[in-house]
């Protein structure tokens, strides 16, 4: 005889997830690809790794470099906002959101995000050390904010995402971010249509040894369009290729 399934409640670690999946859902977005040639980043990042004296992750790269694109072009700093009236907020500097996946103090493995402000003028060694400190503190102090969110019911989770998407668009930019990182490039694989609550997200596949990888740019379209993205992604690969490969070398 069959036996027969049961019900439990959700939990706690995964209700800021279904908050996300719910925000999105009113952010018209699309993605975008570029395969970059990324030879001399992928070399230069693999001898400062078999140094072993200093880590230099691949988020960390894409961080710096993607944070310069955003001062370059203002759209990819800019926020939508729909009430009172209809407006886009240009925030003066960028803040990443990185998604990290990781154990949380009992040992449960789950998702955490992770603010950094002004990588496009943070050093890539400040970068790696803001992603560790979050990868490896104890959770309540790289992500309490989160966790009382997580501990608040419901409806009310749900009105004070309203305000935050609609209300401060100065709160927006520092607690929500301007663009966010996610990638499963780690685990040999790609996310192409993860859930999107600012104005643009990168993901990545992981960097062959050649340097090809296949770059994705989710982008709101109440914000830019295309032809603006495939523009971003491009300078994204020059930029790499140039200021961020030089200061990669620095490092050697």
């Amino acid at each position: 005889m069959t036996q027969p399934g049961r019900y439990h409640s959700i939990p706690r670690h995964r209700r800021l997830i279904l908050d996300l999946c719910r925000v999105s859902l009113s952010v018209p977005s699309f993605p975008v690809d570029r395969v970059m040639q990324l030879g001399e980043v992928y070399a230069s990042r693999q001898i400062i790794s078999d140094r072993k004296t200093t880590r230099i992750g691949w988020v960390a790269i894409f961080l710096k470099g993607y944070a310069i694109v955003c001062q370059e072009i203002p759209e990819l700093r800019s926020l939508y906002f729909c009430l009172p009236w209809s407006r886009i907020y240009v925030h003066p500097n960028t803040v990443a959101s990185i998604t990290i996946h990781r154990p949380d103090d009992e040992g449960v493995e789950r998702l955490i995000w992770a603010r950094i402000s002004n990588c496009e003028t943070s050093s890539l060694k400040e970068i790696q050390r803001q992603m560790d400190a979050a990868c490896q503190k104890p959770l309540r102090e790289v992500f309490l904010d989160g966790l009382r969110i997580e501990r608040i019911p419901s409806f009310i989770r749900r009105i004070l995402w309203w305000l935050a998407m609609n209300w401060n668009p100065r709160k927006r930019a520092r607690k929500v971010g301007t663009f966010s990182i996610s990638t499963l490039a780690s685990e040999d694989a790609s996310n192409y249509g993860h859930p999107l609550v600012v104005t643009s997200s990168i993901s990545y596949t992981r960097c062959k040894p050649d340097g090809e990888c296949t770059v994705t740019l989710i982008a709101d379209h109440r914000v830019l369009d295309g032809v603006l993205a495939a523009r971003a992604l491009k300078r994204l690969e020059v930029i790499l290729n140039t200021i961020v490969l030089e200061e990669l070398r620095t490092i050697l």
